[in-house]
């Protein structure tokens, strides 16, 4: 299988070296998200990171400059792997979008907190108590069924539409490219 991996950081071996990637919060942690084309796989390598730096314009009473915090922009890398075709679970449906298909399925892991409804998903704004508990939960489902992540098929982008891939682990991809992110 062949896949692109956006990251804000250069790696160099998969299996040691943590990879950050400028992913949705809420499903972000779930594992590794890769896509079927390398423009797509752009949103992955970019974000920004907080750095700690005196000022130059605000002082304290004794002179000395205060520290601030500033978000500077980053631009990192996308890898072009090749992997072992994994065993995943594929949501994919003629009748709904595909992404739905999965966070509803995620949802069951899910608990909301919003005041006059009962009953709430993804779709209805409310705030999530278990983000992390639930996408472990999730992962672990999935685990046990014998995946080793899963794929929204014909995911729907601005601009296209691609197969987007969650891998649980990523256990020594062959990197056939790295491409720095200003290259596209």
């Amino acid at each position: 299988m062949i896949a692109y991996f956006g990251t804000m950081n250069e790696v160099e071996d998969f299996t040691s070296e943590e990879k950050i990637q400028n992913t949705d919060k809420v499903i972000g942690t779930i594992g590794f998200w890769l896509t079927s084309d390398i423009q797509s796989a752009k949103p992955y390598a970019i974000g920004t990171e907080t750095v700690f730096q005196k000022s130059e314009t605000e002082f304290w009473e004794d002179g000395k400059p205060v520290v601030i915090q500033i978000d500077q922009p980053v631009t990192g890398f996308i890898y072009k792997l090749f992997l072992d075709e994994p065993n995943l679970k594929i949501y994919d449906s003629n009748t709904m979008d595909s992404f739905d298909l999965f966070m509803n399925d995620r949802d069951k892991y899910c608990e909301y907190i919003r005041a006059r409804k009962r009953n709430f998903t993804w779709k209805d704004d409310a705030t999530l108590l278990n983000m992390e508990e639930a996408n472990e939960n999730f992962r672990n489902n999935l685990i046990s069924q014998g995946y080793e992540g899963f794929v929204i098929q014909n995911y729907k982008l601005k601009n296209g539409v691609i197969d987007l891939y969650c891998l649980f682990t990523l256990k020594s991809p062959l990197i056939s490219d790295r491409i720095p992110v200003e290259m596209l």
